[in-house]
């Protein structure tokens, strides 16, 4: 919530899926710092669009907003280059779907963490194997792994989360970013990844 209000403090706009604002206008956001977008919408910001897209993952987080608000992914398409953030989410066709529309991606920004054995878990996380197989389908150039070594969320070991995705990356011959905290990678450069985790003890 501090995050969000020092951002609006700013002038930032704020683009949700649809029942999201409201939160944001509690939060004291101006209504006109917000957008909500159903899936498939779109809106312009400058030269940008940005497409709500779809996601598999339940919504709420207290006791009675379980559903509430729609979840999703985003699509950012700019004048030369365009991204894929896939958010939360479990597998389904919607990558698919995402990426016959909009694909190629110049990045996609996929989630590789926090999986487990039960039918519950697959429903609303990805493991890092069928993450690879995310970025296939949205027709992703490079792919930047998210969602794993901050938290201690699933039933896993912190770093397995990257081990598996290293090993699916390389089978499938997918350009895996793997960038240190705060480290920059610009669009269309090479970037040489190193195995970072590995001497985190």
């Amino acid at each position: 919530m501090h995050t969000v209000q020092h951002l609006a403090a700013k002038g930032t706009h704020f683009f949700v899926p649809l029942g999201i604002g409201a939160h944001l206008e509690e939060w004291n956001v101006p209504p006109n710092q917000i957008t909500d977008l159903d899936w498939w919408e779109s809106k312009q910001l400058g030269s940008v669009t940005f497409v709500c897209t779809p996601a598999q993952h339940y919504s709420g987080r207290g006791l009675f907003d379980r559903m509430e608000t729609l979840w999703a992914s985003w699509s950012v398409i700019g004048p030369e280059h365009r991204v894929f953030y896939s958010g939360d989410t479990g597998f389904s066709d919607h990558f698919q779907k995402i990426g016959e529309r909009f694909g190629p991606f110049d990045l996609s920004v996929i989630k590789i963490g926090a999986y487990g054995p039960m039918a519950f878990w697959h429903d609303i996380h990805i493991d890092p194997e069928q993450a690879i197989q995310a970025h296939l389908a949205i027709q992703g150039r490079r792919l930047l792994p998210v969602h794993w070594a901050t938290f201690n969320l699933g039933l896993h070991a912190w770093d397995e989360p990257i081990q598996r995705a290293v090993k699916a990356a390389k089978e499938h011959n997918v350009d895996l970013l793997t960038p240190r905290i705060g480290e920059v990678v610009t669009a269309g450069q090479p970037f040489r990844s190193s195995p970072w985790w590995e001497d985190v003890k």
